[in-house]
């Protein structure tokens, strides 16, 4: 096949035109069952069964771009080779034997492990790892006190969940104090407790002098929380925890990102050439009598064209860091998400010169906060000062929606052949912005550039909102995202479709 890790050109694309071509599916459950039997007889027929239905795991794996290595029959029959001549191994010292040029690859190694591991067979041992939880929803709530004026609240030692009241932080469903689901209070705080949700009613019946108090409470937080961000270890560890859970996710975007740079070592042809062949698309230029009326097999460097010359790709990140991220982080895990998503694309990203990547958030409060400039270094120090500033703009934001200016800004300050991919929730119900209002701006901008890639991706969801919302987006333009696994896949597709 083309693509990492073998190089080679695409033969369609190059010469499909001259030849007949047929393509030759993968090879069905009984030839491979032969095959497998002729190269080890002595191998029993439920050994056998079970290492076709391993390499049918594998091959559909690699099919959905999960698996940046096509295992073939060819790895198969090796297997099988040293069962035969070595029975008393056992089926994973044989696999482990056939892969072990990838040995070192962490990353790799965990994720066969999840495939082989449903059929009894383990790799290697693998140290277990503790997941964030998320919380769920404690249904409505009723505040036991009326609202007076906003202030942080007072702290549990046992952390015990307070419902519907005016004392301590970390509550939900109250007044006055930081939590969720309640109103009045001065910026949010999760406890890890279910959240009770009051009703829009109670909460308009803050008055204007809190809200004002409250917005000046929050930015004043928000300015200490920012000051703080020093890396101390419990910091690290929330970033280390953060990128532990994508750490196979980042491998995999790294290899099929590889697959875009093999295309500067691809021949092509070469076109507008002084010398080679007479390109039969320039035959009137010919005859006019220009000189650069031949084409000739070279490498994409040597090209003028800088399509094929790869130039280090624009990418923007246009991320939501607004309240909505924060208060139901609990209900689906969003912000914990958009934050694995950041790591993802930084890490992948990092030391990479065909990219160049730049981060801005959008809130309540502001619709361009800037996070990673094209000069900022991504070391593990600043992308983890670029997590906890999210996170710090979601929990002390006033609430609020800026989607629409902020991919207005990211569109009218690009250049041709940049890549925006606006990562968001799907929240737009509440503040009233029609899914056809995002569509024009995605598929269209103002300045009549048409060769901006402007793609959102969904990665929360009230009910069936983010489908509806993506189904209205033409041109396949926008994609749901409810699973950080799903994400190196969706942006290896959306990158490869730019550099075209």
């Amino acid at each position: 096949p083309v693509g990492y890790p073998f190089k080679g050109n695409d033969f369609a694309r190059e010469m499909a035109d001259v030849f007949s071509c047929h393509t030759v599916p993968p090879m069905d459950t009984e030839s491979h069952r032969r095959i497998l039997s002729s190269y080890g007889p002595n191998v029993s027929h439920e050994t056998i069964d079970i290492l076709i239905d391993i390499w049918d795991d594998l091959r559909e794996t690699h099919q959905k771009g999960m698996l940046s290595y096509p295992f073939s029959v060819r790895e198969s029959v090796a297997v099988v080779k040293h069962l035969n001549e070595f029975p008393d191994d056992g089926i994973d010292i044989a696999l482990e034997n056939v892969i072990a040029f990838d040995r070192l690859d962490s990353a790799l190694l965990k994720q066969l492990n999840s495939i082989v591991s449903n059929y009894g067979v383990r790799l290697t041992s693998e140290k277990s790892s503790s997941h964030k939880l998320v919380g769920s929803e404690g249904g409505i709530s009723t505040p036991k006190t009326i609202t007076a004026y906003p202030k942080h609240g007072k702290i549990d030692p046992d952390n015990a969940p307070h419902v519907g009241g005016n004392t301590w932080a970390g509550g939900t469903g109250g007044s006055d104090t930081a939590g969720l689901g309640g109103r009045g209070g001065p910026y949010r705080l999760d406890a890890g407790h279910p959240v009770h949700q009051i009703s829009d009613e109670m909460k308009a019946e803050v008055s204007e002098e809190a809200k004002r108090m409250a917005q000046k409470m929050a930015q004043k937080a928000l300015d200490q929380k920012l000051k703080e961000l020093k890396l101390g270890r419990e910091e690290w560890d929330r970033y280390d925890s953060v990128r532990e859970r994508v750490a196979a996710q980042i491998q995999q975007l790294q290899v099929h990102l590889k697959d875009i740079k093999r295309r500067k070592e691809e021949r092509v042809w070469l076109r507008r050439q002084a010398n080679g062949e007479l390109d039969d698309a320039r035959l009137v230029d010919a005859v006019a009598g220009e000189k650069d009326v031949f084409k000739r097999r070279g490498l994409a460097t040597e090209s003028n064209n800088t399509s094929l010359a790869m130039e280090p790709m624009p990418v923007k990140l246009v991320v939501d860091v607004s309240a909505s991220m924060y208060r139901f982080n609990s209900y689906d895990g969003r912000l914990q998400r958009l934050l694995e998503a950041c790591v993802m694309i930084m890490d992948a990203l990092h030391n990479d010169n065909r990219f160049v990547l730049e981060i801005v958030g959008h809130n309540g409060t502001s619709a361009v906060i800037p996070l990673v400039d094209k000069e900022s270094p991504l070391d593990a120090a600043n992308q983890l000062r670029v997590l906890e500033t999210m996170v710090a703009h979601t929990q002390y934001t006033y609430a609020g929606d800026r989607t629409l200016e902020a991919i207005e800004s990211a569109t009218n300050s690009a250049k041709n052949g940049d890549l925006i991919l606006v990562i968001t929730d799907a929240n737009l119900n509440r503040y009233r912005i029609e899914a056809e209002e995002v569509s024009e701006l995605i598929s269209t901008n103002n300045r009549g550039i048409k060769d901006v890639h402007t793609h959102l991706i969904l990665i929360g969801s009230i009910g069936e909102e983010a489908n509806e919302l993506a189904q209205k987006i033409p041109n396949g333009r926008a994609q749901v995202c409810l699973d950080s696994s799903d994400l190196p896949i969706i942006i290896k597709n959306i990158v490869a479709n730019a550099a075209k």
